[in-house]
């Protein structure tokens, strides 16, 4: 009896576990559609709004993009950005250089725009169904508000090249060492380090100023620099202490514009610091003869004639340096006489520059740097040449132009000015040519050793230059007057004249 009913016993405890498990097993299932059922409400109601329309109350930055599309939004935020784009950035080198730009200027934009839109846009559509639901009833009522921070910036590509230019121009230049002449002897000048604008930090700075939280007014900011040294430093020039080789030319006579390429080509020279076994173009270190290179107008010889030319007179400081050069008994590798004679050396001791034609080159032969200083004062041009002096003391050199050969012209050249019609006059006397040679003597204890030929040079003879007035009221007069100093033949020239003033002389 006992065992029978502790069986009815357990099948009663079976039963009842079963209807439990049932039980429960109803009410999970009763939940889990309920929560299905919710969330498909909330697809439903999420599924009813344009994934690319942005919901009430959002908003990037300032702009309220309620209702836009992605694009629209676009737009609008950077149409919004460019009235703060507007403000002043004052950047500051120190209290005394400084320059204003705009952040316009700088080419200041939203950062990460797109990604800013995308988010507005998925705002209540993605992330968690009953999170997002709320949003979007809320949205329907009118009572969500929520706001995309703006974080603005420039780029190095943006901003660059305006910060150069704004403050390139305040910035200090690095100034070379440099050799000159002083009380004692050679007096050695220290370089000074200069400073170079620091585009990526300058940015850096700028944008830290307009990131998250910037109240969209002007400000002032630090223009970063790096320092940077002198092409030629005190240490380039330590060991260079002694003169090798001087030489002065007189240019004070001259017209001004001539005096400005003079000076010009001089200043180009000047500095130029070369290394044992290193080779220089005086042409390349002087042009190009342009205004903005402070080059002028001025009068050279060209197809053995007298033109104005762009740089007329750097021949003058060709000349001055190879004369110093040949003191100092650097190489000379290339170097030409002018077609004609000039006035301010001996004949065979001039070196012309004439349009990648004509150039002076020379190397450093010796085993040390060599220094070159051009010098203007008083009206005259110096060049010294500085190295480490190796020479014998008992040791000096001496150049001596000599003339081989002398020739006339008896040609009569007629050109037109611009004086009255009848008026004749010289113009040039012209000049006689010549050959010449150039002799490198050496002396020891004063007596010479050596006599070497440096150069072999012709000039050519120019004849005189008569001018004839070409101006008058009556164009048909001119024109007469001009064709007849066409022909070159004197007496048709007098003839025109005769005809046109009838005898009576200007």
């Amino acid at each position: 009896m006992k065992k029978a009913g502790k069986r009815a016993e357990r099948k009663l405890k079976k039963r009842v576990s079963r209807k439990t498990l049932a039980l429960i097993g109803g009410l999970v299932f009763c939940a889990l559609a309920a929560i299905i059922a919710v969330n498909v409400m909330f697809r439903v109601t999420i599924n009813k709004y344009d994934p690319d329309i942005i919901i009430n109350g959002v908003w990037i930055g300032d702009t309220d993009v309620s209702g836009m599309t992605r694009q629209e939004a676009v737009e609008a935020v950077t149409r919004d950005t460019a009235g703060c784009a507007q403000e002043t950035v004052t950047a500051k080198l120190d209290s005394e250089r400084k320059a204003e730009l705009t952040l316009s200027e700088l080419g200041m934009a939203p950062k990460d725009l797109e990604k800013l839109v995308d988010s507005a846009a998925d705002y209540g559509k993605k992330g968690n169904p009953a999170a997002c639901y709320k949003i979007l009833k809320n949205a329907e009522e009118n009572k969500n508000k929520k706001v995309f921070s703006v974080e603005y910036e420039v780029t190095e590509d943006s901003a660059g090249s305006v910060l150069a230019e704004k403050l390139t121009g305040l910035l200090s230049q690095p100034s070379d060492a440099r050799l000159t002449q002083g009380e004692g002897g050679t007096k050695l000048i220290a370089d000074v380090p200069g400073e170079a604008l620091n585009i990526k930090k300058t940015v850096e700075n700028i944008n830290a100023r307009i990131g998250e939280g910037w109240d969209k007014k002007a400000f002032d900011v630090e223009a970063a620099v790096t320092e940077i040294q002198a092409d030629i430093t005190r240490e380039d020039l330590a060991d260079i202490t002694d003169v090798l080789g001087t030489f002065t030319t007189y240019y004070g006579s001259s017209d001004g514009g001539r005096t400005m390429n003079v000076e010009s080509g001089a200043g180009h020279i000047n500095g130029t610091l070369m290394q044992p076994g290193e080779e220089v173009s005086a042409d390349d270190l002087m042009a190009p003869y342009t205004e903005e290179n402070g080059y002028a107008m001025a009068a050279s010889y060209e197809n053995n004639e007298v033109v104005q030319s762009m740089g007329g007179g750097i021949c003058q400081v060709s000349t001055t340096l190879y004369n110093a050069l040949l003191l100092a008994e650097l190489e000379i590798t290339e170097r030409y006489e002018h077609s004609m004679l000039v006035s301010y050396v001996e004949p065979s001791m001039d070196a012309a520059i004439a349009d990648d034609v004509k150039d002076l080159k020379f190397r450093n032969n010796l085993q040390d740097p060599v220094y070159i200083e051009a010098v203007l004062q008083d009206g005259n041009v110096t060049f010294n040449i500085y190295g480490k002096e190796t020479r014998p003391g008992e040791r000096t050199v001496e150049y001596v132009s000599e003339t081989l050969e002398t020739t006339e012209s008896d040609e009569t050249r007629y050109v037109a000015t611009e004086d009255a019609i009848g008026t004749m006059y010289t113009q040039n006397e012209g000049q006689s040519g010549l050959t010449a040679q150039l002799w490198k003597i050496v002396y020891e204890n004063g007596t010479e050793v050596s006599r070497e030929a440096v150069n072999y040079s012709t000039y050519l003879a120019s004849g005189k230059t008569i001018a004839v007035g070409t101006f008058s009221d009556n164009e048909e007069d001119s024109a007469k007057i001009n064709a007849a100093i066409e022909t070159q033949d004197e007496k048709q020239i007098n003839a025109a004249i005769q005809e046109i003033t009838g005898g009576k002389e200007e």
